[in-house]
């Protein structure tokens, strides 16, 4: 039950996640889904691959339909289950590792937590019927949706797909929009050329060097299934997600935005700036129930309400190009008129959840007497010049710490904070 996590299943395989439970699952999901049909692609994983055809067959013999969409990012399935009110499957790990494989669902274009299939699947509870598979494209449906209204921009792209789910289709929806595309690993593979398909400045040299190599406007790279971005401008300087955030608030006249509370506040000074609990169910949630035109995480997950509820890379890099395009300025130029950032990341690591538990109490305990605290998500506490938030990780024995400074001085006092906790803790 371990590969059951807060927003999807995922785990190593075959010892975690493997062919026979991954049938389990399909099954599990097929009665959840009562007879409505899926739309389930997979990304270029070994693992992904492998246990595809399981969870078709589990959700087959659920009596569901499946569309089989074929190899593709978890966006193509999840705009489907959007745009045909259905559920969405994407078999992907994500930004883990190329050991991993995992099983993320979607209903309307929501997230769908394996809680709600969870007590199927430990059960055995399940239904009988025989669903048809049915071969599916949908990337054109997804690609004119994406484009909509934009042609001609003119503008060279680098990209970094990380050899995942993403490397072809995004180039065919940059060239549709009139941009010439510089891709720096231009074959999928199921190992991410040995890096973790995370999108991240560690990662993004390649990138940067591309773009100053061929003097093009400005790189992104994606994650390996393509629901996260982050960008690299024409100078090949790597752009906090904080940063790009701002960029399209402004740009792009957003006025309203949800943001996870692990966001900085420099937001503030842009929009209407509402903070949910980290993760994607709950932006997309907040993003309906208030009404937002734009949704943020720290993660590099963007979302663009007038499109639909999820974050989606490719989308996000499009609408980069329609800015540019049309202000006629350099990203660059862009950024260098922007407030800087002063904002960091931290983890506290322990060899077990107990420990993580334990350390998270002290955390709080030293916290108690404070005042100006949100216990949200964790525990943020909020001071003239920063702030700083410890939440517990929903996958690792980790606690995330984030930092916030209105200024140089401000950021180093935030460091500080996590650095006496770090102690008090016995990192």
């Amino acid at each position: 039950m371990g590969i059951f996590k807060d927003y999807d299943i995922r785990g190593i395989y075959p010892e975690e996640l493997n062919e026979e439970n991954a049938f389990l699952i399909g099954r599990a999901l097929g009665a959840y889904l009562k007879g409505r049909p899926a739309f389930l692609n997979y990304d270029t994983r070994v693992g992904s691959v492998n246990i595809k055809d399981d969870v078709v067959n589990g959700i087959l013999k659920s009596g569901s339909d499946v569309y089989e969409l074929g190899c593709g990012p978890i966006t193509v399935s999840n705009f489907a289950s959007f745009n045909e009110k259905a559920c969405g499957v994407s078999i992907t790990a994500s930004h883990n590792p190329a050991a991993y494989t995992g099983v993320i669902m979607y209903v309307n274009g929501t997230t769908l937590t394996p809680a709600s299939i969870k007590t199927y699947y430990a059960s055995k509870t399940f239904v009988r019927g025989a669903g048809r598979r049915i071969p599916h494209d949908y990337d054109d449906e997804y690609t004119e949706y994406i484009t909509r209204g934009i042609r001609n921009a003119g503008i060279n792209v680098g990209f970094d797909g990380m050899g995942g789910a993403t490397t072809y289709i995004t180039p065919h929806v940059l060239e549709k929009i009139g941009a010439k595309v510089c891709s720096i690993r231009p074959k999928a593979t199921s190992d991410f050329y040995g890096r973790t398909p995370e999108p991240s400045k560690a990662n993004s040299a390649g990138l940067s060097h591309s773009v100053r190599k061929n003097r093009l406007d400005f790189g992104a790279q994606l994650d390996a299934d393509g629901d996260r971005v982050v960008f690299v401008d024409d100078l090949g300087r790597f752009l906090d997600p904080m940063v790009t955030a701002m960029v399209f608030i402004k740009h792009l006249k957003l006025k309203k935005v949800t943001a996870s509370i692990a966001c900085s506040r420099i937001l503030e000074r842009y929009a209407d700036v509402v903070y949910v609990k980290v993760g994607r169910p709950y932006i997309e949630d907040a993003l309906k129930k208030a009404k937002s035109d734009f949704g943020v995480e720290t993660s590099s997950h963007f979302y663009f309400a007038d499109y639909y509820p999820f974050s989606d890379g490719i989308l996000a890099t499009v609408l980069m190009a329609k800015l540019l395009a049309k202000s006629g300025k350099r990203l660059s130029a862009i950024v260098d008129g922007l407030p800087k950032v002063y904002y960091g990341t931290d983890a506290l690591n322990f060899s077990d959840d107990a420990g993580r538990e334990a350390a998270m109490e002290r955390i709080i305990a030293m916290f108690k007497g404070y005042k100006d605290k949100i216990e949200l998500d964790g525990v943020k506490a909020v001071f003239e010049d920063g702030f700083v938030l410890f939440r517990k990780s929903n996958t690792e024995p980790i606690i995330r710490a984030y930092y916030d400074g209105d200024n140089p001085a401000g950021f180093r006092r935030m460091r500080g904070v996590v650095e006496k906790m770090r102690a008090a803790c016995g990192d």
